[in-house]
C-alpha cells in the first residue's frame, strides 16, 4: 500500500504541529490507519490528538466535519475535527483523541461483548434525520447524494470516473490480476439483484468495520473516517460490517436487532447478497490497485457463495 499511504518526514510533521499549538508536542507516535491514511497520536498540553495525512483531495475531511456537525449526538460518537489544511501536497487532519481500542484489537470474547453496543451504534447512524438533504450514494459538498437513484449508486462501481480515486481504472483489466469477464460475471449478478433492494434513503456509514470503531468496556466510544459516508439503503452497512468477517455471521444478529425496532428487512437475504457482490467488486480493483493480488483472491473467496444467490 506504500504507493497509496502517503509518507510524511518527521521534521515536517513536528514543524507543523508546532505551529499548530501553542502547547509542547509529546507523545508522538505512528498509529495503524486504514488502506489510505497515515495516522500519528500525540499530545499537546492534557490532551490528546490525532492527525491524519491523505493524498486525496481535503473534501474527505470536510466531510468529516460536515458528518460531526450534523449527525452527532451521545448515541453516536464522532470526533471532532480541530484543523483541516494542506501541505505539501497532502491534506491532513487533526482531530481530538477518543477512547477505546479499534475493534481489530480486540479477541473474538471481547468482541461479541461489545456487539450490542455496536448494534446500538449502528442504529443510531440509520435513525439520523437525513430529511433535509436529498439524493442517494456519496455526501457532497452540499450535503446531498452525488446519485439520483440507489440504483445507480451501485451500477457506478462498473463506470470510470477520471476525477475519483479510481480514474481510467479499467486499465487494471490488462495490467493487473483483475479479470474483466470474471468482474463482468459478478456486476451482473449484482444487477439481477438491486430490484429486491430498498430505495428509502438513510445515512450509511458504508465503511462501518474494525478499523473505524472503538470501544472500551464493551461499549463504542467512537466512530471514524466518514470519508464514504452516503445516503442509501441501511443494510448497506450491515453487509459491509460482516464481509470481512463471515465467520462471525453477523448478518443474523443484526438482523434480529434491526427488527425488534421496526426497520424494514424484507428480502434482507438478497439485499445482503447484493451489497456483498458490490463490496466484492470494489474490493477486486481496489486491490488490484494496490497492486494485491493475494487481497484480490481473499475477496473472490468472500463473494463466491453469494453468486448462486
Amino acid at each position: 500500500m506504500s504507493d497509496i499511504k502517503p509518507i510524511i518526514e518527521e521534521s515536517l510533521l513536528l514543524d507543523l504541529l508546532n505551529k499548530s499549538f501553542d502547547q509542547p508536542i509529546e507523545q508522538l507516535e505512528s498509529i495503524q490507519g486504514g488502506h489510505m491514511a497515515q495516522v500519528f497520536s500525540f499530545r499537546a498540553g492534557a490532551d490528546d490528538f490525532v492527525i491524519r495525512f491523505t493524498k486525496e483531495n481535503l473534501g474527505s475531511f470536510q466531510k468529516e466535519k460536515f458528518i460531526y456537525d450534523n449527525f452527532a449526538t451521545p448515541t453516536l460518537p464522532i470526533p471532532p475535527i480541530i484543523k483541516l489544511g494542506e501541505i505539501r501536497n497532502l491534506f491532513y487532519a487533526i482531530s481530538k483523541k477518543m477512547t477505546g481500542r479499534e475493534l481489530t484489537a480486540l479477541s473474538k470474547d471481547e468482541y461479541m461483548q461489545t456487539l450490542p453496543s455496536n448494534m446500538q451504534t449502528l442504529l443510531a447512524i440509520h435513525q439520523s434525520d437525513v430529511g433535509r438533504f436529498t439524493g442517494y450514494s456519496w455526501i457532497g459538498d452540499d450535503g446531498n447524494g452525488m446519485a439520483q437513484s440507489w440504483e445507480d449508486a451501485l451500477t457506478s462501481v462498473i463506470k470510470e470516473n477520471p476525477d475519483d480515486f479510481y480514474g481510467r481504472w479499467h486499465t487494471l483489466f490488462d495490467t493487473t490480476f483483475l479479470d474483466r469477464d470474471y468482474f463482468e460475471t459478478v456486476y451482473q449478478h449484482m444487477v439481477s439483484l438491486i430490484p429486491f433492494c430498498s430505495a428509502d434513503r438513510y445515512l450509511i456509514h458504508r465503511d462501518y468495520e474494525y478499523n473505524n470503531v472503538l470501544a472500551e468496556d464493551g461499549k463504542v466510544t467512537a466512530v471514524l473516517d466518514w470519508e464514504q459516508a452516503s445516503y442509501g439503503d441501511f443494510v448497506y452497512d450491515i453487509a459491509y460490517l460482516n464481509f470481512w468477517r463471515t465467520e462471525l455471521d453477523l448478518a443474523s444478529p443484526f438482523r434480529d436487532f434491526y427488527a425488534q425496532h421496526g426497520m424494514d428487512l424484507s428480502h434482507f437475504e438478497k439485499r445482503i447478497a447484493c451489497y456483498t457482490l458490490y463490496n466484492g467488486l470494489d474490493g477486486l480493483r481496489f486491490f488490484a490497485k494496490a497492486g494485491n493480488p493475494e487481497a484480490g483472491q481473499t475477496v473472490q473467496k468472500i463473494i463466491e457463495p453469494y453468486l448462486a444467490m
